[in-house]
């Protein structure tokens, strides 16, 4: 009796885990579709779009069950941080950012970077 009590709890529990990764993964989209959104307007704030594609990426990343997943979500938020970074090494050359601007986006994607081959060296 005690087993199959077990076994029901560990069932919901997992249908309930699933329902909040569904609900957060659902959430997650719309707060980037809306930041999109104000692009045709001009409106959109591109770092803020950037910030939440990398939230999303990483949360399915975290949650993915399988490496591929786990790699595929990384070199997204890789190729995020390269572009970002890449936009603000112009933004520097125009002067309208400062070094530290660009070693901290160095940062953000050497930490990407890190993760990703981490997530490699996991897979072996």
């Amino acid at each position: 009796m005690a087993v199959a009590l077990c076994a029901l709890s560990s069932r919901a529990d997992s249908a309930s885990y699933a329902k909040v990764i569904r609900e957060r993964d659902a959430v997650l989209s719309q707060i980037l579709a809306e930041r999109e959104s104000g692009r045709p307007t001009g409106l959109a704030d591109e770092d803020a779009i950037t910030s939440d594609r990398i939230a999303l990426y990483a949360f399915r990343r975290d949650v993915a069950t399988s490496v591929a997943e786990k790699l595929k979500n990384q070199e997204l938020i890789v190729d995020a941080r390269e572009k970002q970074l890449a936009s603000i090494k112009a933004k520097s050359r125009a002067g309208t950012v400062g070094n530290i601007d660009i070693l901290m986006a160095t940062d953000r994607a050497l930490q990407a970077k890190q993760v990703l081959e981490q997530l490699k060296l996991d897979e072996r």
